[in-house]
């Protein structure tokens, strides 16, 4: 009933660029790319840190443990959130520093490269353009325990010539070579050529084979952590570079993925024919792309506590000139955050709700990963939900994804951080939701589902 009482309101400080026509003037230059234009299906399998499989995973942690080192990657996030959402951020790579380690990423995803195919690891980071991996020969490498992708040894790997329309902004010509580099924390640096080679995905029944994706073959890299078997980073934002952009027309500009509510188990992400898409009943909201930034901003118009609705001064959610505020969708940030202003006047409607629902509120301490945790009660059922008022659109958080309830520490707490700058709807408050992105709308499709139902 909310969602048709509100009728679209223009954002007081940016007007939002069209993504299709920002995505129709690099499928042309993509276009010349791909050998064929035929719609496929396929899926990849997301591995959150905590799972056994992930080449992340840090031990059998306990649930204190994993609570707080999602709140410690949240914090990484909307660091990294800062230097990848200003205006033209995906143009400018050279310049940014980006804060980036293995621990500040949730996801990653094995694909394959090359033919043969070889597999390999990367980071999945919703936040960043280019996909890239480590290359042979080395100039300088970092730690990998598994082989590092020879090129040499593909007959379908080809580097970006500079005459090629694809060699411009991240890329540029240097010594008559397509190049690039990615400056990441302080130190940590990937350069190398700019690509292209067939990458394989799985189906049903083998694999699938995409020919002459871009992407860097990276043979400098310094500073690097990752350890294990990663070998580089799959960019999955909004720029053109970004695997769902390059594939925009292969998958119809459709993907989608259900997370698991289990912190050790895999999810899937499914692309085009394998796409949820014909699921009926779901909610749709736009998908903003304001002024050229790489992420996927939604409009959040207000949010209720269960059924009280939480008055926000007006502008409270807009996108500020400067790049910071609005409202961003990205698995990659564990826990949800709300920019500082808003943050505060809905922790304090929260805490009075819970108060008057018998709750104690335990001292703020700086033990604490979250400022507002309770007195936990086993026999206390009356959790509220919370619903983010999208345009058109209803998105409801069900109470189990809205704490973290902790009994053998004796509390539960309202899983929100804060933030100076930004707020973002992270992947604890997607579990057992259904999510479509229908880039050629472009719009976000969306609705309640058990995921565990539908894991491959």
């Amino acid at each position: 009933m909310y969602k048709h009482y509100h009728t679209f309101k223009k954002m007081a400080h940016v007007q939002a660029f069209p993504l299709a026509i920002f995505f129709s003037y690099f499928s042309v230059l993509f276009l010349t790319h791909f050998t064929s234009s035929e719609s496929t299906g396929f899926s990849l399998k997301l591995i959150p840190i905590f799972s056994p499989e992930s080449p992340l995973y840090p031990g059998n942690l306990s649930q204190s443990e994993r609570i707080h080192k999602m709140f410690e990657i949240s914090k990484a996030r909307a660091n990294y959130m800062a230097s990848m959402s200003k205006p033209n951020a995906f143009q400018e790579l050279e310049d940014i520093h980006l804060p980036m380690a293995k621990q500040d990423l949730f996801y990653s995803v094995e694909v394959n490269i090359g033919t043969p195919m070889k597999p390999q690891h990367l980071l999945f980071d919703t936040a960043s353009s280019l996909v890239w991996t480590q290359c042979q020969p080395c100039i300088r490498c970092f730690d990998q325990t598994t082989p590092i992708f020879d090129p040499r040894a593909s007959t379908t790997y080809s580097e970006i010539p500079c005459n090629d329309p694809l060699c411009r902004s991240p890329f540029k010509c240097k010594n008559g070579k397509c190049v690039y580099t990615r400056r990441y924390h302080v130190g940590d640096v990937t350069r190398g050529l700019a690509s292209m080679e067939t990458f394989a995905f799985p189906v049903r029944n083998g694999f699938t084979s995409i020919p002459r994706l871009a992407f860097g073959c990276s043979n400098d890299n310094s500073g690097f952590a990752f350890g294990g078997k990663i070998s580089g980073i799959l960019g999955f934002n909004a720029s053109p570079l970004s695997l769902s952009s390059q594939l925009r027309n292969r998958i119809q500009g459709l993907f989608s993925y259900c997370l698991v509510r289990e912190m050790e188990a895999t999810s899937v992400i499914k692309f085009g024919r394998d796409a949820d898409v014909r699921r009926r009943g779901l909610e749709t909201t736009p998908i903003l792309l304001p002024d050229l930034r790489p992420n996927f901003y939604l409009h959040l118009l207000e949010i209720s506590i269960g059924r009280h609705i939480v008055r926000f001064p007006p502008g409270a959610f807009d996108i500020m000139r400067d790049g910071t505020g609005g409202f961003i969708i990205d698995t990659g940030t564990p826990v949800t955050i709300i920019r500082n202003g808003p943050y505060q006047t809905l922790m304090q409607r929260y805490d009075q709700i819970l108060r008057s629902l018998g709750r104690q509120r335990i001292p703020y301490n700086a033990s604490q990963e979250f400022d507002y945790c309770y007195r936990y009660d086993s026999s206390f059922k009356a959790y509220p939900s919370m619903t983010f008022h999208l345009q058109e659109a209803d998105y409801i958080v069900q109470p189990e994804n809205m704490y973290f309830i902790e009994p053998d520490r004796g509390r539960f707490c309202v899983a929100i951080q804060d933030d100076p700058k930004y707020s973002i709807l992270g992947a604890w408050q997607q579990q057992n939701m259904l999510i479509i992105y229908d880039l050629n709308v472009p719009a976000l499709r969306f609705g309640s589902e058990n995921c565990a139902n539908g894991r491959q």
